[in-house]
């Protein structure tokens, strides 16, 4: 493949044959190398190091959010945040129970939901300016499920659970891009007018015996 060098020529043979075998060998190397170019290159992922890593103390830190606030909390901000919070909960415990009655599901359920998404996102939520709560799409949904399973809809919460934090520990949040505009006016659109049609019964005080958002029984 490669001629040797005029120096090799002068050694001894046992040597000249030795740098010969090294020569093919390196040459041997390089078409390897050039083999491998068109190859996909795999990035490295040791196993230890990066288990390591999601035990330490500061991801836990990363993961839960008030370790990073509370010791830094100030004292003056706790009676603007008392008022914030009481203004807020007074709107939140008729909007929940309404949400609970949407959903076909007792008005102590929609309190319940607000109050365990709130203490959650206490410990783990990273903007100050968001505030969990049921919502009237989620009734909707809800409402299906529980007019078709009953009391075994109680199963949902654990798996919307369950898939909820599998999808933070993921970091599969990136796939909310992927989610079109007009998907989610639609679906929002779609949702306003089951809501809106489905208290045009109460509205006019005809008696249904149907459930849900039915609005006259067929």
């Amino acid at each position: 493949r490669a001629r040797i060098p005029a120096v090799v020529r002068i050694l001894s043979s046992d040597r000249a044959t030795r740098v010969n075998e090294m020569i093919e060998a390196e040459l041997s190397l390089a078409d390897d190398r050039d083999d491998l170019d068109y190859r996909e290159r795999l990035p490295r992922v040791r196993i230890v190091p990066r288990i390591r890593s999601l035990c330490s103390l500061g991801t836990v830190r990363r993961r839960i959010h008030v370790l990073q606030w509370l010791p830094e909390y100030r004292v003056q901000y706790l009676l603007s945040d008392v008022i914030a919070g009481v203004t807020v909960t007074l709107t939140a415990i008729p909007q929940s129970i309404a949400y609970g009655i949407l959903a076909n599901l007792e008005p102590q359920d929609g309190i319940y939901s607000n109050l365990v998404g709130c203490f959650m996102y206490f410990l783990f939520g990273s903007v100050k300016d968001v505030t969990v709560a049921p919502t009237s799409i989620m009734a909707i949904m809800v409402q299906g499920v529980v007019l078709r399973l009953g009391p075994g809809a109680a199963l949902l919460t654990l798996l919307a659970g369950a898939v909820t934090f599998l999808f933070g520990v993921l970091n599969l949040g990136f796939l909310v891009r992927f989610i079109s505009m007009p998907v989610i006016t639609g679906f929002t659109t779609a949702a306003c007018l089951t809501i809106g049609s489905a208290q045009l019964r109460s509205l006019f005080g005809i008696s249904s015996k149907g459930k849900g958002s039915d609005f006259i029984d067929a």
